[in-house]
């Protein structure tokens, strides 16, 4: 890695600086696993004492480690032959050779010494006693594995040299050093991914970014990097760091790896069978290797993208010829699903026959665990009539996710169709079929009257008497149903969903799936009504329902998961809503690939509702942008909406303007959806232009029945409430109080007790929105407090009450949110630290480059910037210049 991008490493880097600078003796001894970052934490620290010493550089290296002082050849050109076995004449020609670089300046000398595990034992020896003496100064890096040469361990033992082992990176600091290396910022779902993928291994980062560019997987849109599809370890960077690796090894190794890395995991056994145990166990010594479960457990590569990149180097006519001569060492039936996947994919790969009921097995499985491309591998070889049905299926969704809406109908509506339901059928395809017909604009009521249309086709074909014509109409039921909540039509929906309950079939293959559904739309239907926690147990067993059948059912689960996260957030327990969205990355950090801007879509409305504004628009802006590429959930409307409604809120109005006309074309999101994005577009247009949108909104309710609806209309007047409306106040309580959950219950709280005016009341209010998890209006409440408390007279009231505002905007963690007619006192002084970050706020610095300039971390920044919001009674970054200078 370039030093430039060298990130998270400060702790590490200002110890070492201190060791190497103190008086007497000083060695850093940095140990890592390869591409970790201690090579460019080496060369950073060289360049920042370059000033200050003389460097030296070593290198150790495979090739010279069996060579006496073969590393040291660059510094000892001038030393006569005879007397290059002399570790005493080698040490006085290197002291020379550094008198000569020093120039009479009395620089102390820096060694800097690169993979010393592969130093030679005579050169080890020699750097040892330069550190010893007290001649040099020595930063060596090593591996774990084979370690440290003995004479520079002995170094630490003697207390002469300090130990840093550098672990791998955690998020935060993947997602600075992706920004640092595209240069732009880094949407949050597709650093989670590069994350997972890197492990926290910056060189392994490095080469991610570098391939997910050229195959243009990693695309930038309005400043906003993102994935549009699943990376892969055959790309071009990867694969030069693994030759480089494997290269330094012998034949014997580099088979070992390849059998490992097409069939993993390995039986330890079976390798040492087949290139013996000193081999493996040198694997294994050098970081190649590991094993799975503990010694002597199964084999496999040390790093996954490692595993990718060897098979793509094994060319196929090599790959089967190791699979003809490993399958017979193999385990008949793999371990786990990691292992039957890994065996279908090396069949697949290499041209060999699998039979059809494992392809398909292999096609579910893969589908489950996103990984689409072996998925669809998979189900396209499958030939079998009966299991023909299932394979489509597995390709149509595949194809939804891509956003090839009109494909995947077209695959489901192959063959049988998408409603044969007997015990090949593909059970949960019906609503796929319809999803994809609905993202791709079809109407509902066309949608009903296609899939009747089949149903009735399908029954003309089978007899009075055969069990599968009851699944059939209850397919088409369901999607009756789910046409009814997609138009809107939920008083109807309510009586559908009570005759389906009657009719529900308590066996058979489509008995789990109706279960299921039925919970889900009753999820919905008490969601809209305002029942959240009713509806969140409704949804809560339609997941449990989901994770008893993980095999058999298709799409079910984003059906599921979509109207469970509504309910956890119109109720108000965003731990619920966020565990739920969090399943998108569970099985494979890919998912949020596909389903990131969805995902961040409803986090955003989730911080939204918390009174989280900074944090919102930082996920809400990028998710825009993924969801021009991907919208399984089709929450595009929803996603803009939120995102200009933030943008006007934080007063960027350029911003704002441009995602105003970014609506899409076509709403598919459903009825409740769009009713909310439609809340959220009316209240951004009101904040960029007053007088715009508050009327509309207003007017909402008694214009469409829908927005009648409690769990449409509460959004409605919270937005009305903190544009100034009053009226919405007064008829908060009335709604609020037909409704469930902490976040009707707390906004019913804050609304009677500003009604009312009662300081008291205020603090109540607030403690309860606390409690609930929503800071943002529990500051505001808090902030009314203090302000009635001073205009009664009431001094410690109104400081205690400024005390608990101040806790809730320090754990907000964004903007504070001071009501912009309050009028207290808050002529607190600035510290020294907090007026020189404002001074480089007004000048136009963002957080992390005020953290970069001043040597802190963007969290401490961030602190101090909040904290300064309070003191000066302002609101927002944009009005810290006109404080400063009032």
């Amino acid at each position: 890695m370039q030093a430039e991008h060298l990130v998270g490493r400060d702790a590490e880097l200002e110890l070492a600086m201190e060791i190497l600078r103190q008086e007497g003796t000083g060695a850093v001894l940095l140990v890592a696993d390869p591409g970790i970052g201690k090579t460019a934490l080496a060369a950073e620290i060289a360049s920042r004492l370059s000033g200050e010493m003389v460097v030296l550089r070593v290198h150790g290296s495979p090739a010279l480690s069996a060579v006496p002082y073969g590393v040291l050849a660059p510094y000892l050109l001038d030393l006569p032959v005879e007397q290059a076995t002399s570790p005493l004449a080698i040490l006085r020609e290197f002291w020379s050779q550094f008198e000569k670089r020093r120039g009479g300046e009395g620089a102390r000398l820096l060694l800097i010494v690169d993979d010393a595990h592969e130093l030679d034992e005579g050169s080890t020896q020699i750097l040892a006693e330069l550190v010893t003496a007290g001649w040099a100064r020595l930063v060596a890096t090593s591996r774990p594995r084979p370690g440290l040469p003995a004479a520079l361990l002995q170094l630490w033992y003697d207390g002469l040299a300090e130990r840093l082992e550098l672990h791998p990176l955690d998020k935060e600091t993947v997602t600075e050093l992706a920004e640092k290396t595209l240069g732009g910022a880094v949407m949050s779902s597709a650093a989670e991914v590069l994350h997972s993928m890197s492990q926290g291994n910056p060189l392994l980062l490095h080469c991610l970014l570098e391939d997910a560019k050229a195959d243009g997987n990693l695309v930038r849109r309005n400043g906003i990097w993102f994935l549009t599809r699943a990376i892969s370890g055959s790309g071009e960077s990867l694969a030069d760091v693994v030759r480089n690796r494997v290269l330094r090894t012998s034949e014997t190794e580099r088979e070992a790896m390849y059998v490992i890395a097409l069939a993993e995991p390995v039986p330890a056994a079976v390798l040492d069978a087949q290139v013996g145990r000193d081999t493996v166990r040198a694997l294994i010594d050098n970081r190649l290797v590991v094993s799975s479960n503990g010694p002597g457990g199964p084999l496999k590569m040390w790093h996954p993208l490692y595993s990718e990149a060897l098979r793509q180097i094994v060319s196929p006519a090599r790959s089967l010829q190791i699979r003809q001569r490993m399958v017979q060492q193999l385990p008949a039936e793999p371990s786990t699903p990691e292992a039957l996947l890994r065996m279908v994919g090396w069949a697949l790969d290499c041209g060999a026959d699998v039979d059809d009921e494992r392809l398909l097995q292999a096609a579910f499985l893969a589908a489950r665990t996103l990984q689409y491309p072996l998925a669809l591998a998979a189900a396209a070889r499958v030939r079998s009539e009966a299991l023909l049905p299932r394979a489509r299926a597995v390709m149509a969704l595949i194809s939804y996710y891509d956003g090839d809406y009109r494909g995947a109908v077209r695959l489901l509506e192959e063959g049988s169709g998408f409603l044969d339901v007997d015990g090949s059928g593909p059970v949960g395809a019906s609503l796929l079929w319809a999803a994809a017909r609905t993202a791709a604009g079809d109407a509902p009521a066309e949608i009903v009257t296609d899939a009747w249309a089949a149903a009735k086709t399908l029954m003309r074909e089978r007899e009075s008497s055969d069990p599968v014509l009851r699944e059939v109409e209850g397919h088409a039921r369901a999607l009756e149903l789910a046409a009814l909540a997609s138009e809107g039509h939920y008083e109807e929906l309510r009586e559908g969903l009570d005759r389906f309950a009657e009719e529900l079939a308590t066996d058979g293959p489509d008995a789990a799936m109706n279960r299921i559904f039925l919970r889900a739309m009753q999820c919905e239907l008490l969601t809209v009504e305002g029942q959240a926690v009713e509806a969140l147990e409704a949804g809560r067993e339609a997941l449990l329902l989901l994770d008893e059948y993980p095999h058999e059912l298709l799409y079910l689960g984003d059906f599921v998961l979509l109207r469970y996260a509504l309910a956890a957030l119109e109720s108000g327990d965003w731990e619920a809503a966020e565990a739920a969205l969090d399943r998108y990355a569970a099985a494979s950090a890919r998912g949020l690939i596909y389903f990131g801007g969805d995902v961040e879509t409803l986090k955003g409305l989730s911080l939204l509702r918390q009174g989280r504004l900074e944090k919102a628009t930082e996920l809400l802006t990028p998710a825009v942008e993924a969801l021009h590429a991907r919208d399984p959930l089709q929450l595009r409307s929803l996603g803009v909406a939120l995102a200009f409604y933030a943008a006007a809120k934080a007063g960027n109005a350029p911003l704002a303007r441009r995602l105003e006309n970014e609506q899409a074309a076509v709403a598919t999101g459903g009825a409740y959806v769009e009713a909310l994005a439609e809340l959220f577009r009316l209240a951004g247009r009101e904040l960029l232009a007053k007088g715009t949108g508050l009327q509309k909104l207003a007017g909402l309710p008694t214009s469409d029945p829908l927005h009648q609806l409690p769990g449409i209309q509460l959004q409605n007047l919270v937005l009305r409430a903190e544009l100034g409306d009053v009226r919405a106040l007064e008829s908060m309580g009335g709604t609020a109080g037909l409704m469930a959950g902490n976040w009707a219950t707390g906004w019913q709280s804050l609304a009677e007790a500003q009604l009312r005016g009662e300081g008291q009341g205020l603090v109540n209010a607030g403690n309860l929105l606390a409690a609930s998890g929503m800071p943002g209006p529990a500051a505001l409440a808090f902030d009314k407090a203090a302000v009635t408390f001073d205009a009664e007279g009431k001094r410690p009231e109104a400081r205690q009450a400024a005390v608990l505002r101040d806790v809730s905007e320090a754990s907000l963690g964004d903007a504070v949110v001071h009501d912009a007619q309050t009028e207290a006192d808050r002529a607190v002084p600035l510290t020294r630290r907090e007026q020189d970050i404002v001074a480089l706020a007004v000048s136009g610095l963002t957080d992390r480059q005020i953290a970069e300039k001043l040597m802190v971390s963007v969290r401490t920044v961030e602190g101090h910037l909040y904290r300064s919001y309070a003191k000066l009674g302002i609101r927002r970054r944009e009005d810290l210049g006109a404080a400063v200078r009032h």
